[in-house]
């Protein structure tokens, strides 16, 4: 009877322990990405992983793939950073946003020269 109440008291610390580490990784997995841009809607799948506390993220599209260069995740805030080429220079786009359980939205800024919107879709693994 005691070794069964130890089991199960074990069974729910592990539990709760992996609940707490899961909560602290909001954002990790595989995302449909939508950016809506004065140039129109563009379609990928963002990537975020994270490593010893370190977020890192991938932009893959049909043209190929481009990692971000930096991913921040407060709470339930996140900001992803990534520099393209537009006409020829390079333009960084910032997207600020909010991740709800399998959804995330949020507005993007293209270099200070235009705004707009983006929201993700977690993919089911």
């Amino acid at each position: 009877m005691i070794m069964s109440v130890r089991v199960f008291l074990a069974t729910v610390v592990l539990l709760l322990a992996a609940s707490a580490v899961h909560a602290q990784k909001a954002g990790v997995g595989t995302w449909a990405f939508t950016t809506i841009s004065p140039e129109g809607e563009t379609k990928s799948t963002l990537v975020i992983s994270e490593d010893s506390g370190k977020y890192k993220a991938m932009a893959k599209s049909e043209r190929g793939e481009r990692p971000y260069d930096s991913v921040a995740v407060d709470g339930n805030t996140i900001t992803l950073v990534l520099t393209i080429s537009y006409n020829g220079s390079p333009m960084t786009i910032t997207y600020n946003g909010k991740i709800d359980k399998d959804k995330m939205e949020g507005e993007a800024d293209f270099g200070g020269l235009a705004t707009g919107t983006w929201s993700a879709t977690a993919q089911k693994q």
